[in-house]
């Protein structure tokens, strides 16, 4: 097991807002890659409060019922399943899909899922997309184009994201477009690719 796997075990176990810590999936096989996320049920008997629980910020997430799977922003991937009340969690960034869309994305191309990866590259620069034609909307006052505008020469750098091998790398620069255009039409977004890097980092893609 890589050491960020057993080191998070460890404090969970040592946690006193747990009742119960039961590891499951690869982890407990000793199949894992740098990929790999840690997969984990856990019990307590009040709301978690799920940074508080891991000691880190959350850069990413998604919420199902009563589980979340998260990225940190240190990069690591954890499924946390948890039994016995609900999770919480910080404010979500306007961008929180998007984030946890690259941070999978990142992972299926690590392991030679292109299929999976390049489907959800896809959605992310289509996101890129989207964040162009709202600028091009705002500079022009209409949402309707018959010509041509500036920001249609945006449309290759989308396209370019498929025209190299596909790559971990691949989602962080799709979320970057995302971010930068986004940033663009709102000033006061600063875009945050950091928990993407950090994975990035820890499986050495």
């Amino acid at each position: 097991m890589n050491d960020w796997r057993q080191d998070l075990l460890d404090r969970l176990r040592a946690s006193p807002l747990l009742t119960a810590v039961e590891p499951y999936g690869s982890v407990t096989t000793g199949r894992t890659d740098g990929w790999s996320d840690l997969d984990v049920r856990v019990g307590t008997r009040g709301p978690l409060d799920v940074e508080r629980l891991l000691g880190a910020r959350l850069w990413a997430w998604q919420a199902s019922g009563a589980g979340v799977r998260l990225v940190t922003a240190d990069g690591r991937f954890v499924d946390l399943a948890v039994e016995g009340a609900d999770v919480v969690l910080p404010t979500p960034p306007a961008d929180l899909a998007v984030r946890f869309d690259a941070a999978l994305a990142a992972v299926r191309l690590g392991r030679g899922n292109l299929l999976i990866g390049l489907h959800l590259v896809l959605g992310i620069g289509r996101e890129a997309l989207v964040e162009s034609m709202r600028t091009a909307d705002a500079a022009t006052g209409t949402d309707h184009h018959p010509l041509p505008t500036p920001w249609d020469a945006r449309a290759a750098e989308v396209a370019a994201l498929t025209a190299s091998p596909l790559v971990p790398g691949t989602a962080l620069r799709a979320l970057e477009l995302v971010g930068r255009w986004r940033a663009e039409r709102e000033p006061d977004v600063v875009p945050d690719t950091s928990g993407l890097r950090a994975l990035l980092r820890r499986a050495g893609g």
